[in-house]
C-alpha cells in the first residue's frame, strides 16, 4: 500500500466497499484499529485540500516531509506522534 491507496480508500472506497468517510460509527468501531491509525493522515490531507491544494500534491508533501522510502505504517505512526 501507499498513501495514494489510503486516500482512495477514504475518498472513493476500495474493492467494492464504500468510502471510509461514509462509514457509520458502528463500521468505524468494527475497524477501530486501522481506522484510527489512518484517520490522522485522512484529516491532514482533507485540511490541505480545504486550503486549496490537490490531494495528490498534499500526499506528495507528506512523503517529502516523512520520506519516500519508509513504510506507510511508519509514516502514519510518525504523523500520529507529531
Amino acid at each position: 500500500r501507499d498513501l495514494w491507496v489510503l486516500w482512495k480508500e477514504w475518498d472513493q472506497g476500495l474493492g467494492g466497499v464504500k468510502p471510509a468517510k461514509a462509514f457509520t460509527q458502528a463500521e468505524r468501531g468494527a475497524n477501530k484499529f486501522s481506522f484510527s491509525r489512518r484517520r490522522v493522515f485522512w484529516n491532514t490531507v482533507e485540511e490541505m485540500v480545504r486550503r486549496g491544494q490537490l490531494a495528490d500534491v498534499a500526499i506528495d508533501k507528506i512523503y517529502q516531509a516523512y520520506g519516500w522510502k519508509i513504510s506507510v505504517t511508519k509514516i502514519l505512526d510518525e504523523m500520529k506522534s507529531d
